[in-house]
């Protein structure tokens, strides 16, 4: 196997994982919460304010340390940080649980900030230029099955052996990733010509530099439009099909996993096709040209989801939609890194930051457009947000990176 291929593999395990560590808290809470005395709303809110802003507020100085001390370096630390939070959430006490639980879910959070930022990064010195789209879809991709995975290992967990085994079972995992991922990792780059990190910049030098990037900037709310529509599928999907067609809980449930499905299954192959176009007309003008058609094909499936009378055929336009967002989210990337190339970690941060606060945006907005518009207007609405990140490509002059 090629070395830059074995770092898509690793790359893609530490992602899988990551993903799967983080989901662990949506099975456990079920039989956690009351076994502490919490309710779901005061877990929901530790999981707002504890890992959900460490996560944001630590994307660039993830980036930052990834570039710094190296991805092998970076992931280790972050795979420990996540298997040190799962085991302490293990313990947590009923006397004090507040106070653990928000502890245990910023370490998460911080740990798992560099999950992205250090990955794009890597990918940029690893893998050849005409790969990269691809490898980082790839990654991508990984990670949505480790979300998905989680329940399906969790949940036996949980019955057989209780709520606390599933965060040890977590722990487990990360600590034997992380031991696969500094044995197997490559300690440096395998081409010496690739381009080079600026591993001794001043922080603050270096961060003024990403505000002041133009370019990083409309690409950064290309991608908050991006991520705001991507977490509709995330977080609101399963209402949608309670509320807005009528499915049983059951039902939802199962038709409720096609849009990650599709996203798991599209975005490889959207980031296959990104990296062929990229050899014809070259790798910057291929990454906007397939930003752009999975962006506006998303908004027409989105429309399409509102306006069709039958269910199922929503169902699957809503699902295609998934799949071009997702898609999208490769070029993103790999854009990012190119323009920060002499700070690649820290510019993909910088992108990832603006993608949490969209979906954080979109986590609040959405039950209120759905209470006043209904389901139909606000998903044209969010349709319409696609059009606009597709649009905000034009912005970006990639000629230039």
């Amino acid at each position: 196997m090629p070395q830059h291929w074995r770092v898509i593999v690793l790359l893609s395990l530490v992602t899988g994982v990551a993903y799967l560590v983080r989901a662990d808290v949506a099975v456990a809470q079920e039989r956690m919460v009351p076994a502490v005395g919490l309710t779901m709303i005061g877990m929901g809110a530790i999981t707002a304010w504890g890992f959900q802003l460490a996560y944001a507020l630590f994307q660039v100085p993830a980036g930052m340390f990834g570039e710094r001390f190296g991805a092998r370096r970076a992931l280790a630390l972050a795979l420990v940080g996540c298997s040190v939070a799962s085991f302490l959430t293990s313990a947590v006490p009923r006397q004090g649980a507040v106070l653990v639980l928000v502890s245990t879910r910023v370490l998460l959070g911080i740990a798992q900030a560099a999950v992205f930022p250090v990955a794009a990064m890597a990918v940029m010195i690893y893998v050849p230029v005409t790969e990269r789209v691809r490898a980082t879809a790839i990654y991508i991709a990984a990670a949505s099955l480790g979300a998905a995975a989680a329940p399906l290992l969790m949940a036996p967990t949980m019955e057989k052996l209780g709520w606390r085994a599933v965060f040890v079972l977590s722990g487990v995992i990360a600590s034997v990733t992380a031991l696969a991922w500094v044995t197997l990792m490559p300690p440096r780059p395998p081409q010496p010509e690739g381009p080079a990190v600026q591993a001794r910049r001043d922080a603050l030098s270096e961060l003024r530099v990403l505000v002041r990037s133009i370019p990083l900037l409309r690409l950064s709310i290309a991608y908050l439009l991006h991520s705001a529509v991507w977490f509709v599928f995330v977080f609101w999907f399963f209402r949608y099909l309670t509320e807005g067609r009528g499915f049983t809980i059951l039902a939802s449930g199962l038709w409720g996993s096609l849009p990650s499905i599709a996203a798991c299954v599209l975005a490889p192959l959207i980031g296959v096709a990104a990296d062929r176009i990229g050899r014809r007309i070259g790798a910057p003008r291929a990454r906007r040209r397939v930003a752009m058609a999975c962006l506006f094909s998303a908004a027409g499936f989105v429309t399409a989801g509102a306006v069709l009378p039958s269910a199922m055929l929503a169902i699957l336009a809503l699902s295609l939609s998934s799949g071009c967002v997702n898609g999208a989210e490769a070029p993103f990337f790999t854009t990012a890194t190119a323009i920060g190339e002499e700070s690649p970690g820290a510019a993909a941060g910088m992108l990832n930051l603006m993608g949490n606060l969209g979906g954080v945006l979109s986590i609040w907005l959405v039950p209120r457009m759905s209470a006043a518009w209904g389901w139909n207007g606000t998903l044209v609405f969010w349709s319409g947000a696609c059009v606009v990140a597709a649009l905000l490509w034009l912005t970006v002059d990639v000629d230039a990176v």
